[in-house]
């Protein structure tokens, strides 16, 4: 699947490794994750979104070098911690990059269960789940998200071959659509973003 491109379609200087420590954004490196959604239901109502981040190699790197205390190119649980605490807490300022909107009005998801980061062939990942405050029937009330950095520092692609997933669906249940969200530009108007929005049957 060819997935449309945020406008102008540039690499990204990202802060994401200072936001890290200390919530400023005066630092520069350079900073892409991928990002794999999905929508997680119970029943016919959508409960939650669940995201799996894959970062580039080399903010990677520098994670990695600072919180894999033993070395041994994995992170245990005291070092997922250390993950969580040191480079991933501080995104609750930026919504975790999810910008969600029910019945077309914003949703901030803050609350974070499940996170996770590991480590596969040198690259970090996050893996973590953003509950809704409460659940909804997207069959009935419309419901899109998109997940990118609001002040472009960061740039979030979405998976080019599987970009969105469901979970707790029956197959066919749900489809998805992806564009680009014109209503909200971003970045002082001039990049309009990509929303996902679901589409799902009424019966």
């Amino acid at each position: 699947m060819s997935l449309p491109r945020p406008v102008p379609a540039i690499a990204l200087a990202g802060a994401l490794a200072l936001l890290a420590h200390n919530g400023s954004a005066a630092a520069h490196p350079h900073v892409w994750i991928t990002d794999v959604t999905t929508f997680v239901f119970e029943g016919r109502e959508l409960v939650a979104l669940r995201h799996h981040w894959l970062f580039d190699e080399i903010f990677s790197s520098f994670v990695i070098e600072e919180h894999d205390a033993n070395g041994d190119g994995s992170f245990d649980a005291a070092e997922t911690a250390s993950v969580r605490e040191g480079a991933f807490s501080n995104l609750e300022e930026y919504d975790y990059f999810t910008h969600a909107r029910i019945a077309g009005n914003p949703q901030r998801l803050t609350d974070v269960q499940d996170f996770r980061a590991t480590v596969a062939d040198g690259v970090l990942i996050y893996e973590f789940t953003l509950p809704l405050p409460t659940p909804i029937d997207p069959a009935h009330v419309s419901f899109a998200a998109g997940v990118y950095d609001p002040e472009y520092y960061v740039e979030v692609l979405l998976d080019e071959n599987d970009p969105v997933r469901f979970a707790g669906l029956p197959p066919g249940a749900c489809t998805f659509d992806i564009r680009e969200d014109t209503a909200n530009p971003i970045y002082f108007g001039m990049v309009y973003p990509l929303a996902i929005t679901l589409d799902c049957a009424t019966s």
